[in-house]
């Protein structure tokens, strides 16, 4: 269970396919593999056919119980096969030896990864990105609600049962006590206004690229207001990867979110 999201770039698989079926395929594909190889690792050689599991479903009758086969998937995943090709060139494919632009971030979401993002907010709020940040929080009211819903939910999403949070300034620094000096964002509102505002925009995307450091925080405001010159900031800006296996699925979403607006498209979000 997981964050699935996908670079809508265009491209002849997903027109053949059409993106959900393109994720189920390389959700049953790689649900094969990883069945296949953690029998393997344990000495079962039985063949695919007769390596089978139990799935899950859950539908308006209610829960129902499946058994798959490990044959069952790698022949559902078939159709794959005849498009895999067109990953070769694409260039939101990442690392991936085909279908990249498909990716996937594991629940629960560790502190560590947490901790991480909230690292890669602006330190001065006085900057192009720490202006933007506080802005958006008040125009579109980004308070972390459902966040916090799904974390009172035990450990299933998120590894920490609080929200962690970083303060900009005092509470009551001003000279008239009043607590408005102080600026704070915590995670359960980064979560939202990453995941929780449905599909991603290319011009949402490129603020998100902003606030985390994708592009440098005190970004020229004459770069956003140029298309052109901001998609050639975007193309070229890269986060480094992590060698966290923790933080490295989040690393990899906001290096999805500067290709998604460098190439003009959405970021599709099924969390």
């Amino acid at each position: 269970m997981g964050i699935d999201y996908v670079i809508d770039l265009p491209c002849a698989p997903k027109e053949a396919l059409g993106v959900d079926v393109l994720v189920s395929l390389v959700k049953a594909k790689s649900r094969a593999a990883m069945v296949l190889r953690l029998a393997r690792d344990g000495g079962d050689h039985r063949p695919p056919d007769q390596l089978t599991f139990t799935t899950v479903l859950e539908t308006p009758e209610g829960v129902e119980e499946q058994q798959v086969s490990v044959q069952q998937l790698i022949d559902q995943a078939a159709p794959l096969d005849a498009q895999r090709a067109h990953c070769a060139s694409c260039p939101v494919n990442g690392d991936a030896e085909a279908f990249g632009c498909y990716r996937s971030i594991s629940y629960p979401v560790r502190e560590a990864a947490e901790a991480w993002l909230l690292g890669r907010l602006p330190e001065d709020l006085d900057s192009t990105a720490g202006r933007f940040l506080t802005r958006a929080i008040a125009d579109f009211g980004w308070n972390g609600a459902h966040a916090a819903e799904m974390r009172g939910q035990g450990d299933t999403f998120f590894e920490s049962d609080e929200a962690l949070a970083v303060r900009w300034g005092e509470p009551g620094g001003g000279d008239d006590g009043d607590d408005d000096d102080g600026f704070q964002v915590d995670t359960d509102q980064v979560f939202e206004m990453l995941f929780h505002v449905g599909h991603i925009s290319p011009a949402h995307a490129t603020m998100l690229a902003l606030f985390f450091g994708v592009l440098p925080h005190d970004l020229d405001l004459a770069v956003l207001g140029s298309d052109d010159t901001c998609r050639r900031a975007l193309a070229a800006a890269t986060v480094p990867r992590e060698a966290d296996e923790a933080i490295e699925p989040l690393a990899g979403f906001l290096r999805a979110l500067a290709q998604a607006a460098a190439h003009d498209v959405h970021v599709l979000i099924d969390g």
